[in-house]
């Protein structure tokens, strides 16, 4: 049980275990759907942080998608937050830092991740970064983490 995780409630690891079970998919169908290793896909269903830490955004709306889930009710939420389009949140982001290269580097410096790809807006960049990207931007712009999300998602 991890350290966010009550009594009787499943984790995101389980969740990703029961859902492939389900759809009667076998770990090397997924991993390889995924561009993943076998040993990589596994430990998506071992450990609860892996779906936010060790997979592209990409990767993971595709791996809800292959479960035939919304991402957010993989990651656990039982509420469905109202979508932010990513789009308003590049376009607020940008306006905000201006051309201040310093005020860039203060605000990657504060989430712990280069901006470059996001704020460029390029439709790779889910694939540079994970949902814990998602999680810091959240809080430095102070926004709902899952209102990013669904955002990203519905996009």
């Amino acid at each position: 049980m991890t350290g966010g995780q009550k009594r009787g409630e499943t984790g995101t690891a389980e969740r990703v275990q029961v859902l492939r079970l389900k759809s009667g998919r076998t770990e090397q169908e997924l991993a390889s759907e995924l561009g993943l290793t076998i040993h990589s896909y596994s430990d998506l269903e071992q450990h609860d942080e892996e779906l936010e830490s060790a997979v592209s955004i990409a990767q993971a709306l595709k791996l809800a998608n292959l479960l035939q889930t919304d991402l957010l009710v993989l990651l656990g939420e039982t509420e469905i937050p109202v979508k932010m389009p990513i789009a308003r949140v590049r376009s607020a982001l940008n306006a905000q830092l201006g051309n201040s290269a310093e005020a860039r580097e203060v605000m990657e410096d504060t989430i712990n991740w280069d901006l470059g790809p996001f704020l460029e807006g390029s439709d790779e960049w889910t694939t540079v970064y994970t949902i814990d990207f998602v999680r810091q931007l959240a809080i430095a712009i102070e926004v709902d983490w899952q209102v990013l999300l669904a955002g990203i998602a519905a996009g």
